[in-house]
């Protein structure tokens, strides 16, 4: 009898502890009324936006359900191709910030987000689009190609783009309307054509979504996090992220790269030849290919990463060889 009355002793010593660990993350989880004020890092950051979705397949499932019109019974499986480490080292891997992934073993996304117009996007997207597409390994048929679909969320609208919240590009024929493979898309979220109504009423989870996106501080994220399960998911891990001193460091050691790599952008060379100032374009030169080349050497990347980490063209750069050859 003492034997059986330990065990039931211990059985509800096992069952307050269980309830009491559940206090506990209920409790961290009721937390947000705790954050105000600014976000140092909003979701338009890339880093941000991939950590905070490679961890939270529920907030990854409610976005994709969002932007590809799903329901989350019909999201099976999701399998992140290229996830990053979160406090890891600044290396080719973490700066390529654009989300592979593979939905129910059938499709394959890459999801990329963008703030500021380089005026490439057009090119840039089918370049990634057609990359991701070309995934047949020798002695794979044709047939089993998947469908790849490359989404951007933009906090801009690209020349002669419609000014649009949402919208969805197919392989279509023109004069037919004949469709020519549902194998290819391009799928664009513009954040900053936010505020109309018909589009709120249209897509009102995708609407709340780039709404977060955009948010700039707590009280906007409690707020959208109250009106739908998977964007508080999305919430909490962002703010597990945010309390995360790994992850912050890495954040920061992202902005002094980027910062770094600034000091030499192709405007200040431009600048420099429109002046004729002889000197001070050769100088300018030397500043681009000497931060260009510092960040190939050190940050292990190619040469069009370096540029594009820069916001400069391949063309530029060969330029500034050029001229001070």
């Amino acid at each position: 009898m003492l034997h059986g009355r330990n065990i039931s002793l211990w059985k509800e010593r096992i069952v307050l502890r269980k309830e009491a660990k559940n206090d506990n993350v209920a409790e961290e989880r009721d937390g947000l009324e705790h954050h105000v004020g600014k976000l140092k890092y909003p979701l338009t950051n890339d880093f941000m936006f991939k950590a905070v979705l490679q961890r939270n397949q529920t907030a990854l499932k409610g976005l994709l359900c969002a932007l590809l019109h799903m329901k989350m019974e019909e999201i099976a499986s999701i399998r992140i191709v290229n996830p990053i480490e979160i406090g890891g080292i600044i290396d080719n891997k973490v700066m390529m910030l654009d989300l592979k992934l593979e939905l129910n073993d059938s499709r394959i996304l890459d999801i990329e987000m963008q703030v500021i117009d380089k005026g490439n996007w057009p090119e840039r997207s089918l370049t990634y689009l057609c990359r991701a597409f070309d995934q047949l390994e020798k002695g794979e048929k044709y047939l089993e190609a998947k469908e790849t679909i490359h989404i951007g969320i933009l906090d801009f609208t690209p020349k002669n783009f419609p000014k649009k919240l949402y919208l969805d590009y197919f392989f279509y024929n023109l004069d037919t309307a004949h469709k020519y493979s549902d194998k290819l898309s391009i799928r664009v979220l513009q954040l900053n054509q936010l505020g109309n109504k018909e589009d709120e009423k249209k897509w009102p989870e995708l609407y709340r979504w780039a709404q977060l996106f955009k948010a700039q501080t707590w009280e906007e994220m409690r707020m959208l996090a109250e009106k739908d399960d998977a964007i508080k998911e999305c919430v909490f891990t962002y703010k597990e992220l945010t309390a995360d001193e790994k992850a912050r460091m890495q954040l920061e050691a992202l902005d002094d790269y980027y910062r770094q790599l600034g000091d030499a952008e192709e405007w200040e060379l431009r600048k420099g030849m429109e002046k004729g100032m002889e000197q001070g374009r050769k100088e300018t030169a030397r500043i681009l290919l000497f931060n260009v080349d510092n960040a190939m050497k050190n940050f292990h990347v190619d040469l069009e990463r370096a540029c594009e980490g820069l916001g400069m063209t391949v063309e530029a750069y060969k330029a500034a060889k050029e001229l001070l050859e």
